[in-house]
């Protein structure tokens, strides 16, 4: 008898009290049909204040494939995620949300292109049910500001609702930056991949945890750990205002040389020119200084990832 694949599935989880059990039931209705594959699922409470830990306990005793690590607080979506593929083992890792926006019923099509060759099946979001128009105006100014700030390019649309291969999550297991943001550091590892589009649902139950200002939060730190172009562009702003304010100078020398008449000289303007260019060169230090911060800082910080209370259906 062919021994079946087993395919990993991960969940984050912050106050999704309602929602657990029901997206349990549905991926448990989608995986059983796949005849080839086996299934663990793997939920993260991530510092939930309500029942979530609870419901996670409870569906676990129901379903034995259901599997729960518990956070000693939030730690962010980025970082549940992560602790999910820290504990995977399947040969292939499927990460969603917990609210059922991401549908399981994808599954089946997600694991066909993996099955075809696709190290890494991202998925697409091409419409969500009921979001306003404020949030999709933000969501498409968020993938033009990153990839103008940023060395990876990445697609609108393309959310944490994706499978990987197993070399492909073996290496993000490597990665051990503190802020992670995981759609770049996927599509920096360079896999083949492939996308799926689809529809997300309304959220079934709860209230999402990303706000206006965590959702800028998120965005900076997408910017922020891809890329060095930020600082870059500081350093290029603070050149440019020494070429000007140069520029300038010379400009009010020559005329006050070619004229003969002092006329020409204004203290203020000499002063603004004088302050431009200090300035200038106080930005533009501060670029070349950051820049190598940067690189320091994340090499020296060495505090755990995420810290775990509770565990169920698994082994330490």
């Amino acid at each position: 008898m062919t021994k079946k694949q087993l395919i990993s599935i991960v969940s984050p989880a912050f106050n999704e009290a309602k929602n657990i059990s029901k997206i349990a039931k549905e991926v448990d209705g989608v995986m059983v049909k796949l005849k080839k594959f086996d299934y663990e699922y793997l939920f993260v409470d991530d510092g939930s204040s309500d029942d979530t830990w609870n419901e996670i306990i409870k569906t676990s005793h129901q379903n034995k494939k259901v599997r729960g690590i518990r956070f000693t607080r939030n730690f962010g979506q980025q970082i549940a995620i992560t602790a999910g593929i820290d504990m995977a083992k399947g040969e292939a890792v499927i990460y969603c949300d917990s609210d059922l926006q991401h549908p399981p019923t994808l599954f089946p099509k997600l694991i066909n292109k993996w099955i075809k060759g696709a190290k890494v099946v991202h998925t697409r979001r091409v419409e969500t049910e009921g979001i306003g128009l404020f949030k999709k105006i933000m969501s498409k100014f968020f993938y033009i500001s990153a990839n103008a700030l940023s060395d990876i390019q990445m697609e609108n649309g393309i959310a944490d609702f994706k499978l990987l291969d197993k070399e492909v999550y073996s290496k993000l297991k490597s990665m051990k930056e503190k802020n992670r943001f995981l759609r770049g550091m996927v599509s920096w590892m360079g896999y083949p991949s492939t996308t799926i589009n689809y529809q997300a649902r309304k959220r079934m139950a709860g209230r999402p945890w990303y706000n206006f200002s965590r959702n800028l939060e998120f965005a900076k730190t997408g910017i922020v750990s891809l890329s060095t172009k930020p600082l870059k562009y500081i350093l290029n702003f603070g050149l440019f205002l020494i070429a000007i304010s140069s520029i300038s100078l010379v400009t009010v020398i020559a005329t006050i040389l070619y004229q003969r008449n002092l006329r020409f000289f204004s203290p203020t303007i000499i002063l603004a020119i004088f302050n431009t260019l200090l300035i200038g060169f106080v930005i533009a230090s501060l670029g070349i200084v950051a820049i190598y911060i940067s690189y320091l800082y994340k090499e020296i910080i060495k505090r755990p990832t995420y810290l775990v209370s509770e565990r169920v259906n698994l082994k330490k």
